[in-house]
């Protein structure tokens, strides 16, 4: 691990853990990421300027939605800590209640985001957009971002493949700061931005959703405040100070808004 890495761990071990966790100092990464979902918790209990917290369904407006779950291909996101499981209901929900024609993701990784989004729009197109193998990131990513594009390019069939979805879902590739997004413009009904999460890369993804979304359409964003190399909040916070209205999902990662 590099130095920065090691002092992000330390801070968050010393921040973020308590007593018992050190009967489990023989497996020192588990215990690292415990204690940066400690802080994670933390700062959901405790937003302190923080974005305000409200479910998808209220901020829409909507009385009730059922989301359907696709079994192994739901694995990424069903893990001991809760919050991922969170943020996939509230994504279905999203597509449920918003009944999207055109959707577009970046960060295909195993592509078991891109099978529940058009599972729970059945109506919709889907385009996730993800780094091709052969090609390295023009701005800087964090130390997380690098392990997943190494799993990606590991990757060897997608969750979606032989499902009657995939044949909505469309697969691009490229590096999202030199990507041309101009046959979407004005398009895209829902847009989910998990791809890097440096602060570089979640501000260029987002200014390119602007520019593809239509009015009334959501942009929704993974990993908002988690602790470690994640630009997701650092920006979030930034656009919530220039006006625009973002929630996240309580006890969920996922920011949203209405564009």
């Amino acid at each position: 691990m590099k130095a920065r890495e090691i002092a992000i761990v330390i801070r968050n071990l010393v921040l973020g853990a308590n007593l018992e966790s050190l009967g489990s100092l023989n497996h020192p990464r588990m215990v690292a990421n415990y204690a940066t979902e400690c802080r994670f918790l933390y700062h959901s209990l405790f937003p302190n300027g923080g974005l305000p917290q409200k479910p998808v369904w209220e901020a829409l407006g909507a009385e009730q939605a059922s989301v359907t779950f696709y079994g192994k291909a739901s694995e990424d996101w069903f893990r001991p800590v809760a919050s991922y499981a969170t943020d996939l209901v509230s994504m279905c929900m999203l597509c449920q209640i918003l009944k999207p024609k055109i959707i577009f993701e970046i960060g295909t990784y195993h592509g078991s985001g891109a099978l529940h989004w058009a599972g729970n729009a059945p109506g919709a197109e889907l385009y996730t957009l993800d780094l091709p193998a052969s090609v390295s990131p023009s701005l800087s990513v964090t130390a997380m971002d690098t392990q997943h594009i190494a799993e990606h390019a590991r990757t060897a069939q997608m969750e979606f493949v032989g499902t009657p979805e995939a044949a909505r879902i469309h697969c691009l590739y490229g590096d999202t700061a030199t990507f041309d997004f101009s046959q979407f413009a004005g398009k895209v009904d829902l847009f989910f931005i998990d791809g890097a999460h440096s602060y570089g890369y979640v501000r260029n993804d987002t200014l390119r959703a602007f520019d593809c979304c239509k009015p009334g359409s959501v942009i929704a964003w993974h990993d908002y405040g988690k602790m470690g190399f994640n630009g997701v909040s650092r920006w979030l916070h930034e656009l919530a100070r220039q006006g625009k209205k973002i929630y996240r999902v309580p006890g969920g990662s996922l920011a949203y808004m209405k564009v």
